[in-house]
Parts: structure tokens; C-alpha cells; sequence
């Protein structure tokens, strides 16, 4: 059971999302709204919430300039906005969640459900932020900064740092150059869609690959990366990978 505050400048927007929380998200056992941009980070002070749905573009102050006005961030958040594709995802590569407007009642069903599953992770941290808003000054989504949180804080990577990604259980280990890793809680399956269009591809259920780093397909249709890593494609794929590669 947890808290949450919307906010949002719209009452009939925040109004039906309050709704929504009270008709299909009973873990929410209480929900505040807020209007005023201005007023929300002193509510966030006093209200301590642990969950904060934050709509982005407001009058006097934006969704980032909120999160820059709040002391103590000991909540996550979930942006609710109306923005472009790039937008949004600078926002998924900062480790942040979103629903897009109009909100679909499932969709939120399933943002709260992200939220449950990694309450084990720190909570929102000023170098997401700081992120975020690196991400949406950079000149290409190809300069984005991918964050991966971890129970000893958020860490950042370039997609061309980024060889590829294992499924170790419920966990990903990710292979960088350098032969450094890296292993998070987050789910292989979390990174497919994220990184697809930076010219990752998933050739099994427990490898995705940077396809910068492959060298060539051998004779027994392994993918054969520059280190002579060699990664299995499952037989559902194959033609997929090759027509990709």
C-alpha cells in the first residue's frame, strides 16, 4: 500500500487520473492532486508520497523544473504527457516510466506494476534528472545516455558502449567495451524495444546484440563478435537476423 500525488495543470486531466487510481489501482490508498505547478514541491515536502505522476508541460514551471525544485526525492515518478517519440524516449534511457495521454486505464495498471516490481531499486535520483534533460539537448538519439539503476545507484552508458546484453535469470548483464559488466535487476525484455532502434537485435531469449560489434555469421548460424564471442540465434529468429544483418 502506498501514496501518490498528480500533477497537473489540467483539473480534468488530474481528475480522471484520480479517478482511474481509485476505480483500478487499490494499492493506491491515497491519491492528492495538485494544479499549480508552483505548489509541488511543497506539497511533495509535506506530503512525503511514494509515488509522484507528473505531467510535463505546465505554465510557470515544467515536470523538470518541479523534480530541480525538491529537496529530498525519496519517491519515483511516472510523467504523464502528450510529448513527441524522441522526447519520450530521452525518458525511458533516464530510467524514468511514462503514460502517454489520453492514459489508457491498462497502461496505468501496468506502470504501477513496474513501480511494485522495483521498490528494491533506490528511489529517484538528481542524476536521472541530470540525464534526462542531457538526453533531450543531445543532436541524436544516438547520444542518449541509457541509465541503469541498481541497488548502489543509477549508472550511465552510451549505446555504443554497450557490446551486449545477457538474461542471467530475472536479471541482465550487460557486456561493455573493455570487457568491463555490469548486472542489473531489470529484465532482458525491458532493453528490446529501448534499444532497437540503435541497432540492437535480439537473436535468442537471452541475448540481445549490438550489431556494430558483429563480425560475421558462422557455418553454424552463431553470430561471431569482434572478440570471437560467439552468441546463439534460436531457430525463430535466424531469418530475422540475417535479413537484419
Amino acid at each position: 500500500m502506498f501514496k501518490a500525488i498528480i500533477i497537473d495543470d489540467e483539473p480534468r486531466a488530474s481528475g480522471i487520473l484520480q479517478l482511474m487510481i481509485e476505480r483500478f489501482v487499490p494499492e493506491i490508498v491515497r491519491t492528492w492532486v495538485c494544479n499549480d505547478a508552483r505548489q509541488a514541491a511543497p506539497m511533495i515536502h509535506e506530503l512525503k508520497p511514494d509515488l509522484v505522476f507528473l505531467d510535463i508541460r505546465m505554465p510557470h514551471l515544467d515536470g523538470f523544473e518541479v523534480l530541480e525544485n525538491i529537496r529530498h526525492r525519496r519517491f519515483k515518478v511516472i510523467f504523464t504527457t502528450a510529448f513527441s517519440e524522441y522526447t519520450l524516449q530521452a525518458i525511458r534511457f533516464s530510467a524514468f516510466d511514462y503514460l502517454l495521454k489520453p492514459i489508457d486505464p491498462q497502461e496505468l495498471i501496468a506502470a504501477v506494476q513496474r513501480y511494485q516490481a522495483s521498490l528494491d531499486e533506490l528511489s529517484f535520483q538528481p542524476e536521472q534528472l541530470r540525464n534526462v534533460l542531457s538526453n533531450l539537448q543531445a543532436k541524436s538519439p544516438d547520444e542518449f545516455r541509457l541509465a541503469v539503476p541498481s541497488k548502489d545507484g543509477v549508472h550511465f552508458f552510451l549505446p555504443a558502449e554497450i557490446v551486449r546484453l545477457e538474461a542471467l535469470g530475472s536479471y541482465t548483464q550487460l557486456h561493455l567495451t573493455g570487457g568491463r559488466r555490469f548486472l542489473t535487476s531489470k529484465g532482458l525484455g525491458e532493453y528490446e524495444e529501448l534499444l532497437a532502434p540503435h541497432g540492437f537485435l535480439r537473436t535468442h531469449k537471452s541475448h540481445i546484440v549490438n550489431r556494430l560489434f558483429v563480425s560475421f555469421i558462422d557455418h553454424e548460424g552463431f553470430l561471431v563478435l569482434r572478440d570471437n564471442t560467439r552468441i546463439e540465434v534460436s531457430r525463430r529468429r535466424k531469418e530475422e537476423v540475417v535479413r537484419a544483418m
